[in-house]
Parts: structure tokens; C-alpha cells; sequence
């Protein structure tokens, strides 16, 4: 029984070891605000804040949230075609392949992006 517990243990950490916990890209995601109908509409208004909210998960763990002019920082971590994102003051649990959150509901969709500039990098 004790080398049936072996070959076990020794199969969780190899699983262990070859599951990515972080995205090997920084990756960007925005929607349009939901006071917005459109990018045109948040332009001409003119009051000078983010036509577009943000979330961009880092390859290094990190995450940063952009709802309301409001940034935040935390971590996240992959569970399968899931990115956990643990902030201080709530988790947000992201899909990954179809781009929603329960956590953040919104009029717009999310759409992944390719910023100038991650910030991911930045301390």
C-alpha cells in the first residue's frame, strides 16, 4: 500500500509542477463604460474621464483593475481557463476564453487588447 501512496504523491506533485499558475503574457481586457453607448459619445461628453474600464492580468502574478477611475492592485492565479483575481476588498473570478465575470457585471462586453503599455512592470 505504501508504493501505491508513492506512485500517487509522486503524480501530484509532476501535475503539480507542469500546471501554470499565471498567464505567460501580460494580457489586457477593456469595456466600454456603461454611461457610454458608444467611444464617440464618452469623447464628445468631454468630462474627461476613462471612456473604458480595464483589467490586465500580468505574467508575473500581478493584477490591476480599472472600473471606475478607481485602479486596483492584487494577484491572481490560473485555475483552468480562469483567472482568480484576489483584491483587497473582493475576488473577482474571470473566464478567460469567453471574457465575463459574474463578479463584474456591465452593459458592455470585454474585449482582450494589446496596449501601448501593461504597467505590469512598473513598482
Amino acid at each position: 500500500m505504501s508504493c501505491m501512496r508513492a506512485v500517487l504523491i509522486a503524480l501530484v506533485l509532476v501535475f503539480s509542477a507542469c500546471t501554470d499558475t499565471t498567464l505567460a503574457d501580460d494580457t489586457a481586457y477593456r469595456r466600454l463604460g456603461d454611461q457610454y453607448t458608444s467611444y464617440d459619445q464618452c469623447i464628445a461628453d468631454g468630462d474627461f474621464n476613462p471612456c473604458y474600464q480595464t483589467l490586465t492580468l500580468c505574467a508575473n502574478g500581478r493584477v490591476f483593475m480599472d472600473l471606475e477611475n478607481a485602479p486596483q492592485e492584487g494577484s491572481y492565479q490560473l485555475a483552468n481557463d480562469t483567472a482568480v483575481a484576489k483584491f483587497t476588498t473582493r475576488t473577482v473570478v474571470f473566464d478567460l476564453s469567453h471574457a465575463t465575470s459574474t463578479q463584474l457585471p456591465g452593459v458592455h462586453p470585454w474585449e482582450f487588447i494589446t496596449p501601448i503599455f501593461y504597467g505590469c512592470d512598473v513598482k
